[in-house]
């Protein structure tokens, strides 16, 4: 069984901002993560807010395999669990799993200071094939060789396929998805790029990918959370 990522997204209430490690919300949060770390199978966990909607929080967790993220989710432990999550949010949660190249991912989400991930979500029909699938790989291969030689500010960066099927952003179809994360030292690093030839002349190796339907982009600024 191959080792993945499971990517949550956690719409949050205002109040419940875990943030601040010593509020009573960040105290239940961390609890929470804690728990989830503390399961067989779950190798490390990062978290943060989306910089550009900051009441949804992304939990990036790496497991030994999806079936240990499905044993957990079918043990007596995870109803309560739930439920503490649960008081946390404004709305109905998501997530999914992905193989990341490389796994653990972790050269794309943090490196013990100022970070800001660049999260990518690339859409395709949800039969796409294997050919074309690696078609896309080589492309996103190509374009950050290309940010590795010009870019400054610039970490790293992992990609991987969805597991499951995702609904197109509007809702109209199912989807074969394709994640790339990029570190940068911070947004602006990111959005400097964006204003480079380079950029301009190598974009369109994501942009004009085969049959591509949507390709959306967010950051988030994430944090490594320990194992007790």
């Amino acid at each position: 069984m191959a080792p993945a990522t499971e990517i949550c997204f956690l719409p949050l209430k205002e109040e419940s901002y875990p943030d601040d490690a010593t509020s009573t919300a960040g105290q239940k949060f961390k609890s929470i993560l804690e728990t989830i770390l503390a399961q067989d199978g779950a190798q490390r966990l990062y978290w943060g807010p989306q910089v550009e909607h900051p009441s949804i929080y992304n939990l990036f967790i790496d497991w030994d395999s999806i079936g240990h993220h499905e044993k957990f989710i079918a043990s007596d432990a995870y109803k309560p669990f739930s439920g503490e999550i649960g008081a946390f949010l404004s709305g109905p949660p998501r997530f999914y799993h992905v193989h990341f190249d490389p796994h653990p991912p972790t050269v794309a989400l943090a490196d013990g200071g100022p970070f800001a991930t660049e999260f990518i979500t690339f859409y395709f029909p949800a039969d796409y094939s294997e050919e074309d699938q690696k078609a896309v790989e080589e492309r996103v291969k190509k374009l950050v060789k290309v940010i590795e030689g010009t870019a400054k500010g610039f970490k790293g960066s992992a990609g991987g396929w969805v597991a499951e099927e995702l609904d197109l952003p509007d809702g109209s179809a199912k989807a074969k998805a394709f994640i790339g994360l990029l570190g940068w030292e911070s947004v602006e690093a990111h959005l400097k790029f964006r204003g480079t030839q380079a950029f301009s002349d190598n974009i369109h190796l994501l942009r004009e990918a085969k049959d591509l339907k949507k390709l959306a982009v967010f950051h988030v600024s994430s944090k490594e959370a320990h194992k007790v």
